[in-house]
């Protein structure tokens, strides 16, 4: 038997090791370059744009013909007739890397907000936060939804018949009394049906040992209406916090909202604006119609627009961002102002969930009414150049002062 040379087992390791790291770095940099490259451009009709992404890459645009990039130099779109066009890009000019869409779109103004807004949201059928046990009539621990019930099912209907409400529910499981009931429930967006039998309790009441949510309310930030009324508000969904995910939604309606006191934020403790919200027909302001993981969507009433006294403003688009100056505009203190913040990082590849960019806020005078930003900021717009770009979604739990931002043209995208 050959025996193997120490020196020929440290080249074979060194070898190894080489092999390794040239794949490391290989993926790190293609994970790089992805980053860099967005997935799709918006571009105003008849407009002329320039972009350096200063990366190893070449292109070709397929239209009625096809043009070749060099993506070492910047590129100069001179954006023509609305549409939609493929930029096919190629690492080194060999490989086939992505596909970028490139939107030429009608040229579009939003009018940045920033103003609090009280948010009521009915679930679509009713959230299963938790199930647990029942002492029954007899002194015994029973739990009738073991096995059936699950943390994120929506019951939609009782022994066939729709159910909307709570209250609903409990008289319905009271009026069929000690026998089985057929529950209809949306579980991982499918349709399935359980039955469970109901527990009689000591007060004589029946139950199915199950914590139920039908609807959630909250104060956020408008971020922007449009010239349709419509609004986007928050730049992330709302999800219920026991279950940790979005939720569905059966209709929801904003509010005026009056922030009373802020809590500063601090390390390991968010700060957060405690208001107030007058649920009176009065005071209702929009519609919410849909909840994204990109924020709540709707229409709003433009009255609220001469309240404010709102102007309208271009649209910044992701790959416009850049680091250094912007401001968040946001309503404390009973004023709306703008305040100062540093944009450390964007990402214009990703496509939402609401941690696009990262930004710290340096402006004195907020920091020393929040602190930073605080929970009820989020939606509070980004601007940069006198463009909306985005809006606020996050606090970094450890540090007030530094937050997250999603593009507003992925809120649009919704």
């Amino acid at each position: 038997m050959t025996k193997v040379s120490v020196k020929t087992k440290y080249r074979l390791f060194f070898f190894l090791l080489l092999c390794v790291s040239v794949t490391l770095i290989s993926v790190f940099s293609v994970n790089y370059i992805d980053k860099k490259i967005p997935n799709k451009i918006n571009i105003f009709k008849n407009e002329v744009k320039t972009i350096d992404f200063n990366l190893p890459l070449t292109g070709e645009i397929s239209s009625n013909s096809v043009t070749s990039i060099n993506f070492n130099n910047p590129i100069s779109f001179h954006a023509g007739d609305i549409g939609e066009y493929s930029l096919n890009v190629k690492l080194f000019g060999l490989f086939n890397f992505k596909t970028v869409t490139i939107n030429v779109v009608e040229e579009q103004q939003l009018i940045p907000c920033g103003f609090p807004i009280g948010i009521y949201m009915k679930t679509e059928g009713l959230l299963v936060v938790n199930t647990g046990n029942v002492i029954d009539s007899d002194g015994i621990s029973v739990c009738p939804a073991e096995g059936k019930l699950k943390a994120g099912d929506y019951i939609t209907t009782i022994n066939g018949e729709k159910v909307l409400t709570k209250n609903d529910l409990i008289a319905d499981i009271n009026k069929v009394g000690d026998q089985n009931i057929i529950l209809g429930l949306i579980r991982n967006n499918e349709s399935i049906e359980v039955r469970l039998l109901p527990v009689k309790d000591a007060s004589g009441e029946y139950k199915i040992g199950t914590w139920i949510r039908d609807d959630a309310q909250g104060i956020g930030t408008l971020t922007y209406i449009d010239a349709n009324s419509n609004f986007g508000a928050l730049g992330h969904g709302i999800s219920d916090v026991d279950v940790g995910q979005l939720l569905k939604l059966n209709g929801g309606i904003l509010y005026n909202a009056k922030v009373v006191s802020i809590i500063k934020g601090k390390a390991g403790a968010p700060g957060e604006f405690v208001g107030t919200i007058d649920y009176n027909a009065k005071n209702q302001i929009g519609i919410i119609t849909s909840n994204t993981s990109s924020g709540i969507f709707g229409t709003i009433s433009t009255q609220i627009i001469d309240e404010y006294k709102l102007e309208p403003m271009d649209i910044g688009y992701k790959y416009e961002v850049h680091k250094g100056s912007a401001k968040i505009r946001s309503y404390v203190e009973n004023s709306m102002k703008d305040y100062e913040i540093d944009i450390l990082e964007s990402d214009p590849a990703s496509n939402g969930e609401g941690k696009n960019i990262t930004f710290k806020v340096i402006d004195p005078e907020l920091l020393q009414i929040t602190n930073g930003i605080v929970q009820g900021m989020s939606g509070s717009p980004i601007i940069q150049d006198n463009k909306i770009i985005g809006a606020v979604t996050h606090v970094f739990v450890d540090d007030s002062t530094m937050g997250y931002g999603i593009f507003v043209e992925n809120m649009l995208n919704k």
